[in-house]
């Protein structure tokens, strides 16, 4: 159930490769300054690098599943 799932995931990502590397990078950029300026700092950057890195490395390891 899990592998069909970061299949569709990869499949998702085959066809949005271009935009994932310029989100993860933004967001955890946007993260880490945040955390470095405030006391208070979001966590939904974090949030959005980690699904970022995640549908990234489901593209990449979908492949291997076959």
């Amino acid at each position: 159930m899990l592998i069909g799932l970061l299949q569709g995931i990869a499949v998702f990502y085959y066809w949005t490769w271009f935009i994932w590397p310029f989100v993860f990078v933004y967001s955890l950029v946007h993260a880490i300054t945040s955390l470095v300026k405030d006391d208070k700092a979001s966590t939904r950057p974090t949030l959005v690098a980690s699904i970022s890195l995640f549908i990234i490395l489901a593209g990449l390891t979908a492949p291997n599943f076959d």
